[in-house]
């Protein structure tokens, strides 16, 4: 290696090493502030509302499809969930309903299917459901619950095809969770000019205890202008 060479790769480690350690010394900032209302607690659960106006659906071409990613940890490398709207992709590809799968970074570890083959065909239409990850004695669940819609009515983690997916787990809370990962991750992955909005609307922060925090900030993952001026949904 070149001594310039040699250089560019010193700088890049340290660099990079530099981000990882503000990263890590951030998180333990917030860990110990006294300002942060997760301050000096173990998180073991947290819920994610989320809502989707639905402009136009085209069922002919099964769009559109919504994508909402959660889990503890960057999805790239670590457990996380994969909830599939108005389409599934395990083991293949199929149209309609809904699923939930759970990968280890690109490894598949389980999935649920609900509602298929059923598509969404009710223009002007409002989804709400919300996300959980819940640790307890020793798993790790996954699931959705307190689903509705038009299209499917009420849906998630109920009866026999329940979108709940339960693994064993050494993590002890959510900690060092990112707020932001969901949003990063989550899309309308196809006709997302048939989708008015697609938001978050509020997380839920559980200790042992029960409620701790509630964030009510709107976090949008998708919204077209048109939402501006749209009729109210139907609900």
């Amino acid at each position: 290696m070149r001594r310039s060479q040699a250089f560019c790769y010193r700088t890049h480690v340290c660099l990079l090493t530099a981000i990882s350690s503000l990263a890590l010394w951030s998180r333990l900032a917030a860990a110990t502030d006294p300002g942060n209302p997760l301050s000096g607690v173990d998180i073991i659960q947290i819920e994610q509302d989320w809502m989707l106006d639905i402009a136009d659906p085209d069922p002919v071409a099964d769009c559109p499809q919504i994508v909402t990613v959660f889990g503890a940890a960057d999805p790239r490398y670590y457990t996380h969930a994969v909830f599939e709207l108005n389409h599934g992709t395990q083991p293949e590809y199929a149209q309609g309903g809904m699923q939930l799968q759970v990968w280890r970074g690109d490894v598949l570890r389980g999935y649920q299917w609900q509602r298929a083959p059923a598509e969404l065909n009710a223009a002007i239409e409002r989804l709400t459901y919300t996300t959980v990850m819940e640790l307890g004695d020793g798993r790790q669940k996954l699931y959705v619950k307190d689903g509705h819609s038009i299209t499917w009515g009420d849906f998630g983690d109920t009866g026999a095809e329940s979108l709940r997916i339960e693994l064993t787990s050494g993590r002890q809370n959510y900690n060092d969770w990112d707020r932001s990962s969901s949003i990063q991750h989550s899309r309308v992955a196809y006709g997302a000019n048939r989708v008015n909005k697609y938001v978050r609307t509020a997380i839920r922060y559980y200790t042992a205890e029960g409620l701790h925090y509630t964030d009510t900030s709107d976090d949008y993952v998708h919204r077209l202008a048109e939402d501006a001026v749209a009729p109210p949904p139907l609900e």
